[in-house]
Protein backbone atom coordinates (compact mmCIF):
# COMPACT_ATOMS: atom_id res chain seq x y z
CA UNK A 1 0.00 0.00 0.00
CA UNK A 2 2.85 2.52 0.20
CA UNK A 3 2.26 5.27 -2.31
CA UNK A 4 5.15 6.20 -4.55
CA UNK A 5 5.47 9.93 -5.02
CA UNK A 6 3.15 12.60 -3.66
CA UNK A 7 -0.12 11.52 -2.03
CA UNK A 8 -3.20 11.20 -4.21
CA UNK A 9 -5.66 12.06 -1.42
CA UNK A 10 -5.87 15.40 0.35
CA UNK A 11 -8.53 16.86 2.62
CA UNK A 12 -9.41 20.39 3.60
CA UNK A 13 -11.82 21.73 6.19
CA UNK A 14 -13.38 25.18 6.25
CA UNK A 15 -15.22 25.75 9.55
CA UNK A 16 -18.53 27.59 9.76
CA UNK A 17 -20.88 28.67 12.51
CA UNK A 18 -23.36 25.86 13.01
CA UNK A 19 -26.77 25.84 14.55
CA UNK A 20 -27.27 25.17 18.25
CA UNK A 21 -26.96 21.66 19.67
CA UNK A 22 -25.86 18.66 17.67
CA UNK A 23 -27.27 16.38 15.01
CA UNK A 24 -26.91 12.76 13.98
CA UNK A 25 -25.27 11.76 10.70
CA UNK A 26 -26.58 12.01 7.94
CA UNK A 27 -29.14 14.61 9.10
CA UNK A 28 -28.23 18.20 8.20
CA UNK A 29 -25.37 16.88 6.05
CA UNK A 30 -25.19 17.67 2.35
CA UNK A 31 -22.69 16.39 -0.16
CA UNK A 32 -21.76 16.68 -3.81
CA UNK A 33 -19.13 15.16 -6.06
CA UNK A 34 -17.42 16.59 -9.09
CA UNK A 35 -14.62 15.88 -11.47
CA UNK A 36 -12.16 18.03 -13.39
CA UNK A 37 -9.30 16.85 -15.62
CA UNK A 38 -6.98 17.24 -12.60
CA UNK A 39 -9.02 15.92 -9.64
CA UNK A 40 -12.10 14.15 -8.35
CA UNK A 41 -13.62 15.87 -5.31
CA UNK A 42 -16.28 15.10 -2.75
CA UNK A 43 -17.61 18.10 -0.82
CA UNK A 44 -19.40 17.45 2.49
CA UNK A 45 -21.12 20.23 4.42
CA UNK A 46 -22.27 19.88 8.02
CA UNK A 47 -24.87 22.47 9.06
CA UNK A 48 -24.42 21.62 12.75
CA UNK A 49 -21.90 19.77 14.89
CA UNK A 50 -22.40 16.01 14.85
CA UNK A 51 -23.31 14.43 18.22
CA UNK A 52 -20.70 11.72 17.56
CA UNK A 53 -17.78 11.79 15.14
CA UNK A 54 -18.20 9.93 11.87
CA UNK A 55 -15.15 8.28 10.39
CA UNK A 56 -14.59 7.59 6.72
CA UNK A 57 -11.69 6.36 4.62
CA UNK A 58 -10.65 7.96 1.36
CA UNK A 59 -9.27 5.01 -0.61
CA UNK A 60 -7.35 4.81 -3.86
CA UNK A 61 -7.19 1.45 -5.62
CA UNK A 62 -5.02 0.84 -8.69
CA UNK A 63 -6.57 -0.94 -11.65
CA UNK A 64 -4.59 -3.41 -13.80
CA UNK A 65 -4.80 -1.33 -16.98
CA UNK A 66 -6.67 1.31 -18.92
CA UNK A 67 -9.11 -1.29 -20.20
CA UNK A 68 -9.23 -3.72 -17.24
CA UNK A 69 -10.77 -2.61 -13.95
CA UNK A 70 -10.29 -5.73 -11.80
CA UNK A 71 -8.75 -6.89 -9.54
CA UNK A 72 -7.85 -3.64 -7.85
CA UNK A 73 -4.98 -3.20 -5.40
CA UNK A 74 -5.06 -0.74 -2.49
CA UNK A 75 -2.66 2.10 -3.24
CA UNK A 76 -3.45 4.75 -0.62
CA UNK A 77 -5.89 5.32 2.22
CA UNK A 78 -6.54 8.36 4.37
CA UNK A 79 -8.88 8.59 7.33
CA UNK A 80 -11.33 11.50 7.41
CA UNK A 81 -13.27 12.40 10.57
CA UNK A 82 -16.45 14.48 10.31
CA UNK A 83 -17.57 16.31 13.45
CA UNK A 84 -17.55 20.11 13.41
CA UNK A 85 -19.84 22.30 11.27
CA UNK A 86 -18.32 23.45 8.02
CA UNK A 87 -17.22 22.11 4.67
CA UNK A 88 -14.93 19.13 4.20
CA UNK A 89 -13.41 18.56 0.77
CA UNK A 90 -11.85 15.21 -0.03
CA UNK A 91 -9.77 15.54 -3.18
CA UNK A 92 -8.25 12.74 -5.27
CA UNK A 93 -5.52 13.93 -7.67
CA UNK A 94 -5.76 12.28 -11.08
CA UNK A 95 -2.58 10.96 -12.60
CA UNK A 96 -1.84 8.78 -15.59
CA UNK A 97 -2.32 5.52 -13.67
CA UNK A 98 -5.78 3.93 -13.88
CA UNK A 99 -7.28 4.15 -10.37
CA UNK A 100 -10.56 3.96 -8.48
CA UNK A 101 -11.41 6.65 -5.92
CA UNK A 102 -13.84 5.87 -3.08
CA UNK A 103 -15.00 7.49 0.15
CA UNK A 104 -15.81 4.50 2.33
CA UNK A 105 -17.75 4.41 5.63
CA UNK A 106 -15.54 3.49 8.58
CA UNK A 107 -11.88 3.82 9.46
CA UNK A 108 -10.78 0.26 10.30
CA UNK A 109 -8.23 -1.34 8.01
CA UNK A 110 -10.79 -4.06 7.26
CA UNK A 111 -12.92 -1.62 5.20
CA UNK A 112 -10.07 -1.39 2.67
CA UNK A 113 -8.80 -4.92 1.89
CA UNK A 114 -5.47 -5.07 0.03
CA UNK A 115 -7.15 -6.46 -3.13
CA UNK A 116 -10.79 -6.14 -4.22
CA UNK A 117 -12.71 -7.71 -7.09
CA UNK A 118 -16.37 -8.41 -7.97
CA UNK A 119 -15.83 -12.14 -7.40
CA UNK A 120 -13.50 -11.69 -4.42
CA UNK A 121 -13.34 -9.42 -1.38
CA UNK A 122 -15.10 -6.05 -1.55
CA UNK A 123 -14.24 -2.85 0.26
CA UNK A 124 -16.67 -1.46 2.82
CA UNK A 125 -19.79 0.45 1.81
CA UNK A 126 -19.53 3.98 0.48
CA UNK A 127 -20.09 6.77 3.02
CA UNK A 128 -23.05 7.86 0.87
CA UNK A 129 -24.17 4.44 -0.45
CA UNK A 130 -27.08 5.69 -2.54
CA UNK A 131 -24.94 8.18 -4.47
CA UNK A 132 -22.62 6.33 -6.82
CA UNK A 133 -21.30 9.69 -8.03
CA UNK A 134 -19.14 9.70 -4.86
CA UNK A 135 -17.00 6.95 -6.43
CA UNK A 136 -14.98 7.19 -9.63
CA UNK A 137 -13.10 4.75 -11.83
CA UNK A 138 -10.44 6.93 -13.44
CA UNK A 139 -9.02 5.20 -16.54
CA UNK A 140 -5.88 7.32 -16.40
CA UNK A 141 -4.08 8.65 -19.42
CA UNK A 142 -4.39 5.42 -21.35
CA UNK A 143 -3.99 5.17 -25.08
CA UNK A 144 -5.61 7.68 -27.37
CA UNK A 145 -8.93 6.42 -28.70
CA UNK A 146 -8.77 4.83 -32.13
CA UNK A 147 -10.79 6.83 -34.61
CA UNK A 148 -10.74 5.01 -37.93
CA UNK A 149 -10.41 7.11 -41.01
CA UNK A 150 -13.29 6.82 -43.44
CA UNK A 151 -11.89 6.70 -46.96
CA UNK A 152 -13.31 9.26 -49.37
CA UNK A 153 -13.88 6.70 -52.18
CA UNK A 154 -16.12 4.64 -49.89
CA UNK A 155 -18.10 7.78 -49.04
CA UNK A 156 -18.52 8.55 -52.75
CA UNK A 157 -19.68 5.00 -53.51
CA UNK A 158 -22.12 5.07 -50.62
CA UNK A 159 -23.61 8.40 -51.66
CA UNK A 160 -23.79 7.26 -55.28
CA UNK A 161 -25.63 4.07 -54.28
CA UNK A 162 -28.04 6.06 -52.11
CA UNK A 163 -28.81 8.52 -54.92
CA UNK A 164 -29.25 5.72 -57.48
CA UNK A 165 -31.49 3.77 -55.12
CA UNK A 166 -33.54 6.89 -54.43
CA UNK A 167 -33.91 7.56 -58.16
CA UNK A 168 -35.07 3.99 -58.83
CA UNK A 169 -37.53 4.22 -55.95
CA UNK A 170 -38.85 7.60 -57.19
CA UNK A 171 -39.17 6.34 -60.75
CA UNK A 172 -41.11 3.25 -59.68
CA UNK A 173 -43.33 5.21 -57.36
CA UNK A 174 -44.13 8.21 -59.56
CA UNK A 175 -42.91 7.69 -63.07
CA UNK A 176 -43.85 4.09 -63.92
CA UNK A 177 -47.61 4.75 -64.15
CA UNK A 178 -47.20 7.37 -66.93
CA UNK A 179 -45.02 5.19 -69.15
CA UNK A 180 -47.05 3.17 -71.65
CA UNK A 181 -45.56 1.34 -74.59
CA UNK A 182 -46.49 2.73 -78.03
Amino acid sequence: MPAAGPPVVSTTFTPSVGGPGCTTFPFEVTHSAGSTPQAFQIRITLARRLCAPVGATAAVYTMPSYSTAWPQTLFERQVVTLLEPGTYVVSFTKGCAPQQFDLIAGTAASVTPPVVAPTGPWHGPLLFPFDLATSLQWRGCGPDPVIPEFPAPALGLGLGAAVAGGAVWWRRRHGASTDTPA
